[in-house]
């Protein structure tokens, strides 16, 4: 499985997220602390948004490994922004390494990404394809299970240029509603791993989720606190009255903090909130036997 991190919040540089923290995203990609396999080499991508009144992000994405590409450390150390999303690839089975399965996936004003998987993709690939419009099943240039998933949610969306942060989540949700019935009708009963991320440019969501009550979710992590950057590395504290907080989702902590991280609990939904915080509620389904309202 792959990993990632979220940022909304006072303008930074993208450097000491990925490569300063003590667990930054590049020391994730090498060795990450909080999955079984702990080498995600296939693949990196950025996407953030520029600030200077273009609401659609910027993305870049590469297959090397996250720590091999001088472009990216350039790019991160030199670039201001005050929301990004970072992801770096672990290759599902199936799925080649290839600068179309990187991700984040963009479209217009929106970011996506997925970590996880969505176990026997192949068995019900083509009927999710159906459901797609042209429009949505035009976005699709690689062959990853994430990327049908964005061209799902901009099809629930219906593909607005502007939404509400409900609209967005709502989408969301229906997205994940739909490729369970899609699963349950294809006979899928192997896990389904959907730590989905997205975001509009104003409003990020990210859920951490998975179908198998018997197995943990994929790691997710929140934080909100002021993000220090000096000659001593990256740190995090509690915000003071007046201090400008970032707000983080993360696949795993960034630092050894453990008193600012919260886990995200499973089958839970992350929303930003008008005030720059964060909180986490419960991400409700439908049963199975509801999921019948598609058919």
């Amino acid at each position: 499985m792959c990993r990632f991190i979220l940022y909304r919040g006072a303008e930074t540089l993208m450097y000491p997220l990925l490569y300063d923290a003590e667990n930054g995203l590049v020391a994730q990609s090498k060795n990450a602390q909080k999955r079984k396999k702990p080498l995600n080499a296939d693949g990196f991508g950025l996407g953030w948004y520029t600030g200077h009144g273009d609401p659609e992000p910027a993305t870049f994405v590469n297959v090397d490994p996250a720590w091999s590409n001088r472009n990216l450390a350039m790019i991160a150390g030199k670039v201001p922004t005050r929301h990004f999303f970072a992801h770096v690839r672990d290759a599902s089975v199936g799925m080649p390494v290839s600068q179309a399965n990187c991700h984040p996936f963009s479209f217009g004003r929106y970011l996506f990404m997925h970590n996880g998987r969505l176990d026997r993709f192949d068995s019900f690939k083509r009927a999710l394809q159906k459901e797609l419009s042209d429009e949505a099943f035009g976005l699709i240039e690689g062959n990853t299970d994430s990327e049908h998933a964005f061209a799902l949610f901009m099809d629930t969306l219906g593909f607005k240029t502007e939404c509400t942060p409900q609209e967005m989540e709502q989408a969301l949700l229906h997205t994940i509603e739909k490729i369970m019935w899609l699963r349950q009708r294809a006979g899928a009963d192997t896990n389904a791993f959907i730590n989905f991320a997205v975001s509009d440019g104003e409003h990020m969501l990210a859920t951490r989720f998975n179908s198998d009550h018997s197995v943990q979710p994929a790691s997710l992590f929140m934080a909100h606190g002021v993000t220090i950057c000096n000659q001593d590395g990256f740190k995090l504290k509690r915000a003071k009255a007046g201090e400008t907080a970032a707000a983080m989702i993360c696949s795993e902590p960034l630092t050894a903090q453990k008193s600012l991280w919260q886990k995200v609990e499973r089958n839970h939904l992350v929303r930003s909130l008008p005030d720059g915080s964060l909180e986490q509620v419960p991400l409700t389904l439908p049963q199975q036997a509801d999921l019948r309202r598609y058919w």
